[in-house]
């Protein structure tokens, strides 16, 4: 009897191993991409968030969630209304529970998609007390749905400089080389002259940044629930439950048949 159950239980770990690195084998990156890596004081800029290389099955993935990070000494504070799901994901924020963005779509993606874009806005000089100021935003924790299993995903993160950037322009007088400043509005003549060459350099640069985000986030609705709310995803534990309850099974079955042949060889 001993015997029998332990050539079942060989057979079960050998068919969860199995499965457990078909389950592995899945995978999908996701990236974060700024507007500008470079933003002045008190001046909106959009964070994309985009997935792509999804080995997710045949289904595809049609939830995405993780949590979101980032100074808030030197971003102002973000809510729902500055999170816009993109190509039809639906997104909730909750800034309580550690910044959880959740978001749902009623049909599957296979191939690479941008699913949401943050606007985010830097905080005044005063506020900073000085220039160039870095801060980070991080997405972390990401995880993804195929109704089959959950998928995870790498935690990535951006840097953003606050402040203005100082670029030297390839144009040098005998008075030396002129520095601009890209965000600021400015115009500046040298005028030299030697004997009878004149060398005149005007520079005017304008860099205006205006962004402005009036998106409202509308929640996902499923097509069985009226109250508006997302639905949180539950099906792992009872789905893993069934594939052991299977494999245990499928085990019993191999076993058995293994027996009759025995016997009838014998």
């Amino acid at each position: 009897m001993e015997r029998k159950i332990l050539k079942i239980a060989i057979i079960a770990v050998l068919l969860i191993c199995v499965c457990a690195t078909i389950v592995n084998a899945l995978s999908f990156t996701v990236t974060m991409t700024p507007s500008s890596k470079v933003v002045p004081t008190s001046t909106e800029f959009t964070v994309e968030v985009k997935v792509s290389n999804l080995d997710v099955g045949t289904n595809g993935i049609n939830t995405l969630s993780g949590y979101l990070n980032y100074n808030k000494d030197v971003f102002e504070t973000i809510g729902e209304s500055s999170i816009e799901g993109r190509n039809g994901w639906s997104p909730s924020y909750n800034a309580e529970n550690d910044g959880k963005i959740t978001l749902t779509k009623t049909s599957f993606v296979k191939t690479e998609e941008e699913v949401f874009q943050i606007t985010f806005k830097t905080k005044s000089e005063e506020d900073l007390g000085k220039e160039n100021v870095k801060g980070l935003i991080q997405f972390k924790g990401i995880s993804a749905s195929n109704s089959a299993s959950q998928i995870t995903a790498s935690d990535i993160s951006i840097e953003i400089t606050v402040g203005e950037e100082d670029t030297t322009v390839g144009n040098t007088t005998s008075n030396g080389t002129i520095s601009v400043r890209p965000s600021n509005t400015n115009s500046n003549t040298n005028k030299n002259t030697i004997g009878t060459n004149t060398n005149t350099n005007t520079n005017k640069n304008t860099n205006k940044n205006t962004n402005k985000n009036t998106n409202k986030v509308t929640p996902y609705v499923n097509s069985t629930n009226t109250t508006g709310e997302n639905i949180p995803y539950t099906g792992v534990e009872d789905t893993i439950m069934y594939l052991i309850g299977a494999i245990i099974a499928v085990a019993i079955v191999f076993y058995i048949k293994f027996e009759r042949i025995n016997k009838e060889m014998k």
